[in-house]
């Protein structure tokens, strides 16, 4: 037996045999998710920095295959931000919070991935497929589930995409794998398509929103070799570099 079992089994069995008047929690000794049942003899009473530990030391019990995955949810879900859940105040390191964290996600993805992945080598038939237009199509979000998604979001940064993430990205939409690969588009649907763009106008607030954004931001700018003129990096590949009239 090893260290983490032997102080998961010291625990587990004085849960057991103490009587506590403080707060306690219900703690199932071999978790559900891993076949453990509701019997008297497995379940053993935890304070909630007990149930805490315990739940971290499982995941170093069952290190390994599905079991892990599942004991690495389950110590994530307790440790999840819930205005609802103010039982866990327990401390953990940083260190100890990532490596539990990069476990997870490296689990999930290859869960997520090929086989694993539920929707693996499915198709939605054409019935399937009409029924969902259907149902979204003419629907109008509600306010508050609107109201919901922007709150969700505001505050929120994305981490920068790394140049991996970015070759790859382009790969993936180059070429053959690009959706509109050798789609030769009418003269008549390019007619259509700039008779509506030169309908549309921007409401007051659009473009309110837009110069709010963009207000105080300052542009990267470039210097053309050739005149030797400041752009901006979005407009210097048109206009100059190898296309400079001076080149």
């Amino acid at each position: 037996m090893n260290k983490y079992k032997t102080w998961y089994k010291l625990i587990t069995e004085r849960g057991q045999t103490r009587l506590l008047d403080s707060y306690t929690e219900s703690h199932h000794i071999l978790p559900r998710s891993l076949n453990g049942t509701d019997n008297k003899d497995n379940i053993t009473q935890l304070t909630a920095r007990e149930h805490f530990i315990c739940h971290w030391l499982l995941t170093k019990i069952y290190s390994t295959g599905d079991a892990h995955w599942k004991m690495l949810n389950a110590i994530r879900i307790m440790r999840a931000e819930n205005i609802n859940q103010t039982r866990y105040k327990t401390k953990i390191t940083a260190r100890v919070y990532a490596k539990l964290k990069e476990e997870y996600a490296a689990l999930q993805s290859i869960k997520g991935s090929g086989p694993g992945n539920s929707m693996f080598g499915r198709k939605q038939t054409a019935e399937a497929r009409r029924k969902i237009s259907e149902a979204n199509t003419g629907r109008i979000q509600p306010p508050e589930e609107n109201a919901k998604q922007i709150a969700a979001q505001t505050g929120r940064k994305r981490s920068p995409f790394t140049n991996e993430w970015k070759a790859k990205m382009s790969t993936s939409a180059s070429g053959e794998n690009n959706s509109r690969f050798g789609v030769v588009v009418s003269e008549e649907t390019r007619k259509k398509i700039g008779a509506r763009i030169r309908g549309t106008k921007q409401s007051p607030e659009t473009i309110a929103k837009k110069a709010d954004a963009i207000r105080g931001m300052k542009r990267e700018k470039k210097e053309c070799p050739h005149c030797k003129t400041l752009v901006a990096v979005n407009v210097y590949p048109r206009w100059h570099g190898e296309n400079c009239k001076h080149a």
